[in-house]
């Protein structure tokens, strides 16, 4: 069990990491963005499958990696990402990838040491879990956006940001895993790490153009 949460605790590291996206917009536009995208697919398609994996990639393997033959959450996380890269405007795609990151990342994190009272929606989630999203994805995309978003004040901005973070804990709540398929494309879709930062991106990007 120790061994598990360590290799879960690794893996969401990497996860949160992966939130230094949120500022991409500082340097990259939007076609060198989906050019970053289309090579992390092509890594995930072809590069980092079991024959491949060294040690340095068995340590974010799970179970039903080896049955899929590809690493399910980072392509999860890849697909996600240039979605939200190829609509949204790029701060909010940028913070819809921080929610993520961020927000997914702390929640398990916290949940799992920390948490004892379990949603009413999912019985592998708890509601301690769920308010460190919102907490730790506030926090960082309001962070990200001050430096990314064309809006007048840091209010403003903070106003979007937590549209965006608290739809965010609301779609990562449901019990995704119970409506899976067995092919690789509905494994990719049906999976809370897909459908909140295009969620959350979509909240965000409804808001900003109706009251900003």
């Amino acid at each position: 069990m120790g061994v598990e949460l360590s290799k879960e605790a690794k893996r969401k590291v990497i996860h949160i990491g992966m939130g230094l996206w949120m500022f991409y917009p500082l340097i990259l536009s939007r076609t060198p963005a989906m050019m970053v995208v289309l090579l992390m697919l092509f890594l995930a398609l072809f590069v980092f499958r079991p024959h491949a994996w060294t040690s340095s990639f068995e340590f974010m393997a799970r179970m039903e990696d080896y049955s899929y033959t590809y690493l399910i959450g980072p392509l999860v996380y890849i697909c996600a990402i240039g979605i939200c890269v190829a609509f949204y405007p790029l701060f909010i795609s940028a913070a819809a990838i921080g929610i993520m990151a961020f927000g997914d990342g702390f929640a398990t994190l916290i949940g799992k040491r920390y948490g004892k009272t379990y949603s009413p929606l999912n019985k592998n989630k708890t509601i301690e879990g769920s308010i460190s999203f919102v907490v730790f994805a506030f926090i960082a995309t309001t962070i990200a956006m001050y430096f990314t978003a064309p809006l007048d004040s840091i209010f403003d901005v903070m106003r979007l940001t937590s549209i965006g973070a608290i739809t965010g804990a609301i779609v990562e709540m449901p019990a995704f895993e119970n409506y899976r398929g067995n092919n690789i494309f509905q494994r990719v879709v049906v999976d809370d790490n897909f459908f909140v930062p295009i969620l959350s991106g979509l909240a965000m990007y409804l808001a900003y153009i109706t009251f900003f």
